[in-house]
């Protein structure tokens, strides 16, 4: 009797170690669950125009490249060097963008075109120009005259240049934070289920990667994020969201209004870590996320994640 108290004293104590031991890996070594199956990608090759829907795209540290274009490696500057502005052009989201072989194609609604020659290294006519984009000066390469007077006769400015990133400047091309934008359809189906007006689509929000067969705003809580091959992305932060979702992606319209004005009433995060990640009291809809493993990444694609918890927002 004396022994198996013993052996019983001795085991209980081992067991709970054991316990709490694996409840520890596992929470220092999170798991990957299927969160979601890609619905929609989005490619910009020109940043603030309009988006190229895809179905495949290869995912590089600097952003998504189809081919052999990357993501927002083309920009609108004015004469500072500085990028324009949606709320000061939001016509641009007029314009389309088609890559065709080694060409990249600008369209106007009625028809006219642009036509740039896509180059993949820099030579030695090519003019280099600094340019500042989110408070970082870097060479990008004017495109030419002729993509300059094209720009500037549709979007009716007295001064615009289209410039082209070559990589290894900074590692991103010309995104505002990250190189990576997932959304899913259900965080927008629940803003919009609050709108009185006008409805919104993805469009209005730039994403890259659009997720479905989840919950409203659970990328919120999607940490770590793999794709069948290979693919590995890492969540920074949540997105903040300004007047730019206002601009309607159909008449490059902005209204300044919805669905901002909807979203600060329930997205605002109510957490001191993400204020300093991110600028305060601003809505956040949506993930930026960086790239830790490259590879290819398909629509169907399943979405496998590490889940963590869900941030509490200021409801008003």
């Amino acid at each position: 009797m004396a022994q198996v108290s013993i052996a019983t004293w001795l085991i209980v104590p081992a067991l709970v170690i054991s316990a709490v031991g694996i409840l520890i890996w596992k929470k220092l070594h999170p798991s990957y669950v299927k969160v979601g199956t890609i619905s929609r990608l989005f490619f910009h090759p020109v940043k603030s125009l309009k988006a190229i829907e895809v179905k495949s795209g290869k995912c590089t540290k600097i952003g998504l490249e189809v081919n052999g274009v990357l993501e927002r490696s083309f920009l609108l500057v004015d004469k500072k060097g500085c990028k324009l502005y949606v709320n000061e052009v939001p016509t641009m989201i007029l314009l389309t963008p088609r890559i065709d072989r080694k060409t990249l194609v600008i369209s106007t609604p009625s028809g006219e075109e642009l036509k740039v020659k896509i180059k993949h290294e820099i030579s030695a006519e090519d003019k280099i120009i600094d340019i500042c984009i989110e408070g970082k000066v870097i060479s990008a390469v004017d495109c030419g005259d002729e993509a300059a007077n094209f720009l500037q006769s549709f979007l009716k400015v007295s001064y615009v240049r289209l410039v082209r990133y070559f990589p290894p400047s900074p590692e991103v091309a010309f995104p505002d934070f990250a190189p990576y934008h997932i959304l899913s359809q259900a965080s927008i189906d629940d803003v919009n289920s609050k709108l009185d007006g006008e409805q919104i689509s993805v469009l209005n929000f730039r994403p890259n990667i659009v997720a479905e067969n989840c919950t409203a705003f659970a990328e919120d809580t999607w940490k770590c994020i793999k794709f069948p091959e290979g693919v590995e992305l890492n969540n920074f932060i949540m997105t903040t969201r300004c007047v730019y979702t206002t601009n309607n992606p159909s008449t490059g319209v902005i209204t300044l209004k919805e669905p901002i004005n909807t979203l600060r009433k329930y997205r605002i995060p109510n957490d001191q870590t993400i204020f300093k990640k991110c600028e305060r009291y601003k809505p956040c809809v949506g993930i930026y996320c960086g790239c830790i493993k490259l590879g290819k990444i398909s629509v169907g694609d399943d979405i496998y994640a590490q889940v963590g918890d869900r941030p509490e927002m200021i409801v008003k």
